[in-house]
């Protein structure tokens, strides 16, 4: 995205905001989806996340890297919120994942669900531009080409960053 674009957004022209919405809203549900297992879900997390994205963008700070980062990182928080939510309502993780109904045996599902909080919580161990690049290369899909050209490195760059990336998030999953 361009920084002007996202000057725009902070200044809350509604065009910018479509154009930013246009080019983020797959990515986020794709995330959401991935996560919850629940498209349903996942469409209504979306949209508490571009919420949330519009009331903070004054706190977006533009550093030359793709803001898909911090978009996915507004998703995240969006279904973690939620998750607490249920939690208080004495919902069980076993209830959650079978609401899913998606054919998926629930202890595999719930044993998935805990793998899943291990990998974000190692995610979270790692600097920015390592997460930055895992999240676009896993979880957006994208090629090191593609990446090298949002945050403006070399192809070369982005491959021993992930590399180094990968190396340390099995360090920190207790992996060899």
């Amino acid at each position: 995205m361009r920084p002007s674009l996202v000057e725009a957004a902070k200044s809350g022209d509604s065009e910018a905001w479509a154009q930013l919405y246009l080019a983020y809203h797959g990515v986020v549900l794709a995330f959401l989806i991935r996560r919850t297992g629940n498209r349903v879900l996942a469409e209504d997390l979306a949209q508490d996340t571009f919420v949330r994205a519009m009331a903070g963008i004054h706190g977006f700070r533009w550093t030359g890297k793709d803001m898909g980062a911090w978009m996915v990182t507004i998703a995240r928080n969006v279904m973690l919120d939620h998750d607490k939510r249920r939690s208080t309502r004495r919902e069980s993780a076993v209830a959650t994942v079978a609401d899913t109904d998606s054919g998926v045996r629930v202890e595999e599902a719930v044993l998935a669900a805990a793998d899943a909080d291990r990998v974000w919580a190692a995610l979270e161990s790692l600097n920015d531009r390592q997460r930055t690049v895992l999240t676009m290369r896993y979880w957006e899909e994208l090629s090191s080409n593609e990446i090298a050209d949002r945050i403006g490195l070399r192809v070369g760059a982005v491959k021993t960053l992930t590399y180094r990336a990968r190396a340390n998030l099995r360090h920190a999953l207790g992996e060899k």
